[in-house]
């Protein structure tokens, strides 16, 4: 069997949780181009190849695994930011993917609720957050330079997350008529 288009570099990046966007050229167009021969050989693997409707190219090892620390980390801080975009812009989607952040502007250690869910990820510094942004830049979800980042296509996953708790506890109020605030659940990947 021929190997499919850059399989070796597809095969790496994506098992090691990158997602692949169209900005990422002709990796994406390899792997669109040949997604149905991707796929047949990421199940042989037992992986799944994901194709978010945002155009976003992802791996998943099993539906029920656990979330690892970086996961949380990632997720937690990708929440704290959304909603604080979503306080302070006009709409979330431009706000969140225009625009370039600054470290030392974002919010998570400014606010007292925002640092105690940082806390809880013993996130206790900008270097601990520039370390999340860091991870998060391997996984494909931002592009870093120095101390300024700029969020990709990629993070629409995490907006999917926040619009599921959304309608998870939506549903909940329904069920209950308990109004009670909790933290934000930080499982987005």
């Amino acid at each position: 069997m021929e190997p499919l288009p850059h399989q070796a570099t597809l095969f790496q990046r994506l098992r090691k949780g990158y997602h692949l966007t169209p900005a990422d050229g002709e990796l994406y167009r390899a792997l669109e181009e040949h997604q149905a021969a991707y796929e047949a050989l990421f199940n042989g693997l037992g992986l799944t190849l994901r194709k978010h409707p945002k155009g976003i190219f992802y791996l998943i090892a099993s539906e029920t695994a656990t979330p690892t620390t970086r996961a949380r980390e990632m997720g937690l801080f990708m929440l704290v930011l959304i909603e604080h975009v979503g306080e302070t812009r006009a709409s979330i989607v431009p706000g969140l993917f225009e625009e370039p952040f600054r470290v030392e502007q974002l919010p998570h250690l400014k606010r007292a609720r925002y640092e105690a869910y940082m806390r809880t990820i013993d996130v206790h510094d900008t270097d601990d957050l520039r370390s999340i942004i860091r991870t998060l830049q391997t996984f494909g979800f931002v592009e870093a330079d120095g101390d300024r980042f700029r969020v990709r296509r990629a993070a629409f996953r995490f907006l999917d997350v926040c619009q599921k708790a959304m309608d998870d506890r939506a549903m909940d109020d329904e069920g209950d008529g308990e109004d009670e605030p909790t933290p934000p659940s930080a499982d987005p990947v």
